[in-house]
Formats: C-alpha cells, sequence, structure tokens
C-alpha cells in the first residue's frame, strides 16, 4: 500500500510533468504524448468499529444491479431530414428506474426534429429569480459574415504554418500567480483506425496539427487547474457529443466542424481561439471558445487545426469574423430580444447549447427557454437569461428529500429533487466528485455517517456517508482529524485523482449531503462517459496554493457553521483518532 505522503509526492510530480514547455515544445510529427494520471491509494476491506456512527435500522440496500443505459443516446436523429441533426446529443433519455418524468402536471410541446419534450407553465414551484454570472455581452463576433476567405495550396504545410498558424507573443500564457505552472493544452488527431496522425501544442506560437486526408476523432490533454471540452461535426452524420480532458471523441465520420471550449482557473486566465484549414486550401478566421469552426453541408473536411490560448486582457490579434465557410456561423449569441442558437446551415435549432463562458442553456426553434422546462424527463430550471442553474437552493429552498445520482464515467454528483408527483425529476444540485476503479455501479442506500473517520494510516475524511460495504461518500483527505491538514493537490486536480473505490466531494459538498441527505436516501451509481447530463459540473474555478491546507469550501472555514456544531466536530475528530480500523478512501 503507498503511503498517503507518497501519494502526494507523485502527484505533485505529475502535476510538474505535464507542462511541456520548452522542453516539450512540438512539432507537428513529433512522437511525443504528454499525459498523467493521478493515483491514489487503495486499502484492505478491513472491518471498522466507530463510535460516532449513525445506522439505520434497515438500510434497504439493494444488490449491485447495473444500470441499463440502452436508452442513452448520445446522438438524436432528425426524422424529417433523414440525418443527425446539428448539436442535438447530450442529455440522458430517462432510464424508468429512477427517472420519470410528471406526464400529469406538464403540457408537452413535441415534433421537435430531436423529439425531445420542451415544456413550459407547469406546476413545478414558483421560481425566484436567480441572476447569472456569465458575461452577456460578448458575442464572439457576428452570426453571419460575407467575408471571402483565403484559399492557398493545402499541402504548403510551413507556408500555411508561418502565415496563418502562428500566433505572435504578446498573448502567450504565462505561469498563474498561484501553482506557478503554464496554463496550456496539447490535442491530437487520429484516423479511423485510432492512429494518432499528427499533435499540436497552445505552448508553442507555430504548433498546429496535420493530416492531409483529414481526422476522423480529436483529443486534448491540458496542464494546469480546469477542464476543456469539445465536439465535432461530420457531414452525415451531425455533431457528436462532447468529450473532455483526455476523451477522444468517438469516429462518426471524418470531420468538417469543431466547437471548443474551456471551462474553470484555465478559462479565467485565458481565451481560447482556433482555426482550421480545409482539404480545399480554405483558411477560416479564427473562433472564439464555443463557436463552431469549419465548414458544414458541403463535402469539405478539416486537414489542420490550430488552437491558441491567449492571455485575458490582450486584445486578439487576427480576424474572428468568419469562423465557418457558411454565410452563418454557428454557436450561441447574447442579442438585445435574448440569447438564441444560430445554425451554420439555417436550420431551426432545438437542443442544448454553450457560449464562451460554457454557461448552459436549452434552445427551443433556436430560442433559449426561461424557467421550469421539462427536458428529456428532467425539470430542469433555466434563470432569467436563460442559463441551466445548477443549484437550486435559492429558487426551491429546501424540499426536503433527495436521491443522489452519480456518473462515475463523467465523476458528476446529481442531488435530484421530488416534483410535485412524488418522482425525482428536478436536479437540484450539480457537484464534481472524485472516483475510483473499484467505485461500485448499481443502486444502494445510504445506512450510516460519520463526521470524522480514520481511513487508514495518517488518512482520515469527514461528513462521510456510508452506501456499501467499505465505500462512502466523504470528503477530501486529511492527514489528521483536522480540517487544517489537507493536501492542496487533492482539492485542485479532483478531475485527475483516483479514490480507492469512495466518493470524494469538496467540504462543502459533502457536508451538505451529511446534513440533508439522511439514512435510507438512495444512491445510484452509474458509468456513461458521453452522458455529461442534464446539467453539466462546474470546474474548479481558483486553484488554492501548494501550501495551503484545508479546504476552501470548508463550513468551518467559512463560518457556516456555529459553535454546538464545531464543539460536536471536534468530539467526533478526538473519536476518530482513536480508531484502529481502516477503510478505502
Amino acid at each position: 500500500m503507498i503511503s498517503m505522503k507518497r501519494t502526494v509526492a507523485i502527484l505533485a510530480a505529475a502535476a510538474m510533468m505535464v507542462q511541456p514547455m520548452s522542453v516539450l515544445a512540438a512539432t507537428p510529427g513529433d512522437n511525443l504524448v504528454p499525459q498523467f494520471e493521478i493515483a491514489d491509494d487503495t486499502t484492505t476491506n478491513s472491518s471498522v468499529i466507530t463510535t460516532n456512527a449513525v445506522t439505520a435500522a434497515d438500510p434497504a440496500v439493494t444488490s449491485d444491479q447495473v444500470i441499463d443505459q440502452s436508452q442513452t443516446g448520445v446522438i438524436v436523429q432528425d426524422s424529417s431530414a433523414g440525418s443527425i441533426t446539428p448539436g442535438a446529443v447530450e442529455g440522458p433519455t430517462g432510464d424508468g428506474a429512477v427517472i420519470s418524468a410528471d406526464p400529469q402536471t406538464t403540457t408537452e410541446s413535441t415534433g421537435t426534429p430531436e423529439n425531445t419534450e420542451t415544456v413550459t407553465g407547469n406546476t413545478l414551484p414558483a421560481a425566484t429569480t436567480t441572476q447569472s454570472t456569465g458575461s452577456f455581452a460578448d458575442n464572439s463576433g457576428a452570426s453571419s459574415s460575407s467575408k471571402t476567405l483565403p484559399v492557398v495550396d493545402p499541402t504548403d504545410v510551413e507556408g500555411i504554418r508561418y502565415n496563418y498558424m502562428t500566433t505572435p507573443n504578446e498573448g502567450n500564457m504565462e505561469a498563474d500567480p498561484v501553482l506557478n505552472l503554464v496554463p496550456m493544452g496539447s490535442y491530437f488527431i487520429y484516423d479511423g483506425s485510432g492512429k494518432r496522425l499528427d499533435w499540436g501544442t497552445t505552448s508553442k506560437n507555430d504548433s498546429f496539427a496535420y493530416s492531409s486526408i483529414g481526422f476522423t476523432s480529436f483529443m486534448l490533454e491540458h496542464a494546469n487547474v480546469g477542464r476543456w471540452y469539445y465536439r465535432t461535426y461530420s457531414n452525415g452524420t451531425g455533431w457528436g457529443p462532447w468529450a473532455t480532458s483526455k476523451e477522444a471523441t468517438p469516429n462518426q465520420g471524418i470531420i468538417s466542424a469543431m466547437q471548443i471550449r474551456v471551462k474553470g482557473y484555465t478559462h479565467n486566465l485565458g481565451d481560447l481561439y482556433y482555426r482550421a484549414l480545409l482539404n480545399d486550401g480554405t483558411v477560416t478566421d479564427w473562433a472564439k471558445e464555443g463557436q463552431a469552426v469549419g465548414s458544414i453541408g458541403d463535402d469539405r473536411y478539416i486537414v489542420g487545426i490550430k488552437l491558441a490560448l491567449w492571455k485575458k486582457g490582450v486584445q486578439f490579434f487576427d480576424s474572428t469574423e468568419k469562423p465557418m465557410t457558411n454565410a452563418s456561423n454557428e454557436g450561441v449569441y447574447h442579442t438585445s430580444s435574448g440569447t438564441i442558437y444560430v445554425t451554420a446551415d439555417g436550420r431551426s435549432y432545438t437542443g442544448w447549447g454553450f457560449d464562451s463562458d460554457s454557461n448552459q442553456y436549452y434552445f427551443n426553434d433556436g430560442v433559449a427557454v426561461t424557467g421550469w422546462n421539462v427536458v428529456n424527463g428532467y425539470n430542469i430550471y433555466f434563470d432569467e437569461n436563460g442559463v441551466a442553474l445548477k443549484d437550486l437552493s435559492e429558487v426551491m429552498g429546501a424540499p426536503g428529500a433527495y436521491a443522489l445520482r452519480i456518473n462515475k464515467a463523467t465523476r458528476t454528483m446529481y442531488v435530484l429533487a421530488q416534483d410535485s408527483t412524488g418522482n425525482f425529476t428536478i436536479p437540484y444540485k450539480t457537484l464534481m466528485v472524485t472516483v475510483g476503479d473499484d467505485t461500485p455501479i448499481g443502486s444502494f442506500s445510504i445506512y450510516e455517517k460519520y463526521r470524522w473517520h480514520f481511513m487508514h494510516t495518517d488518512c482520515y475524511c469527514q461528513f462521510l456517508s456510508r452506501f456499501k460495504g467499505h465505500y462512502l461518500l466523504h470528503s477530501l483527505l486529511y492527514s489528521r482529524p483536522d480540517y487544517n491538514t489537507m493536501d492542496a493537490i487533492y482539492y485542485n486536480y479532483m478531475d485527475d485523482s483516483m479514490s480507492g473505490g469512495c466518493i470524494r466531494l469538496r467540504a462543502v459538498d459533502c457536508a451538505w449531503i451529511y446534513n440533508n441527505c439522511p439514512n435510507g436516501t438512495t444512491v445510484t451509481v452509474y458509468n456513461d462517459k458521453w452522458d455529461k447530463g442534464p446539467i453539466e459540473k462546474d470546474a474548479i474555478q481558483q486553484a488554492i496554493p501548494r501550501n495551503q491546507t484545508f479546504d476552501p469550501t470548508d463550513p468551518l472555514v467559512t463560518a457556516a457553521q456555529d459553535a454546538a456544531a464545531k464543539a460536536a466536530a471536534e468530539a467526533a475528530a478526538a473519536a476518530a483518532a482513536s480508531e484502529t480500523g481502516g477503510e478505502p478512501q
């Protein structure tokens, strides 16, 4: 068993190794694939005796049944056109065992190309106005343009590199002020057999990925804190699902258009721009994150792709007028009359969309919906700007009954609240989690809780809820039962860490579950990397210094707990300190 201290040292080394910079200055064709995975300790399943447990009389835990995901689609067919409707992919289509729609309280509007329910005027709780924090002034360019794009010899790679794919130095990313790491992304293109054709990196000004025959899959890895999302479009199959860092997009045919965006701390430091070279030699203008780049509706496809992560506060050096060869650009646009989704080929759009700040919207015939709407069986609340909210506590208060649903593949937890018929269809909270290979799949129930708990030598956790054997929902890791003994790397790199099978959350989130989800609460764990809905999770917005030893969201740190709760926590910590058993973490 690897000790916690040694594991932390490995994590720190891995975080440094992922920084290519001058050492890994990529040139297309290099054989370097920078990647890393943060591993974690595992422990034996020893029995545990604890003095601060709350045990349900009848936990009613079911067997480890596998969730039926046969109805979870990654592509939605446009029956009127006989092809895939651009962008219609995200969101679960319901797995009747856990999620059910509420037909008695809604009036369904059907017949959209995606056959997706978009419902308003139901009897869900009245919504209070919740202002989105996103930016609504930057449309990232015009929604249409008659500009003539340059056409070059598509085989003149070095000429294209020099004239179109090299960025000036003034926008270069610098080491961030907290971790002293330069944010960057390395991206890779593949053929239909999965063979890597080329790669590029944002850390080298003249780097881009090129293949004269095009490519069918795209993958990106990043350094620093945050998360990158990307999806690809192929003529004949349309938009595929959103992939995230370290995931290769599925092969749906040769790629003719792409959308890419950055989320979290890295997005706060830089803006992403990208441009494409097509097989006929057309060079597009730059797209800003969230917009589409390339061509839709003809036989052209992308043979070269360039990504530039551009320092915030520095004006971008080149044109963003026409990132698509079509008359219209494609993506989310904020207008004086509301938020809309414009398609490159002019078709009306119904489905999910994300702006340059990764605010999430649902569009009905191209217009963002607001208020309560039913989408794929979920009752979702959209604020007055059309943004799908990840936390409904200010909208609904505390409903009182919840079910927990965890997608192991996407490391996301959904806290579901009940609708007016008693079904758990409302995404009340959407949370980041860390999981492990051994995290069990199936339907379970919470049946035991601990305020602090001993996991193994030099490892403790707080706000724990046990749902199966030695598997618990709990905080990040501490070296003692003291909230001021956490290692910052577990917070900053939640997406890269691997647990021993338990499900870790930030302190504020596991504390909420500890206090609001009693014994008997259903916990369902499933595994579907292409189902990133109903609501896409946040990323870490602010990295914490390497020498910070507490979770910045901890209720004790934020003074959200009163003196009595603090005293109870200290008593639980003292009890945990005397334990001798062990758990996976």
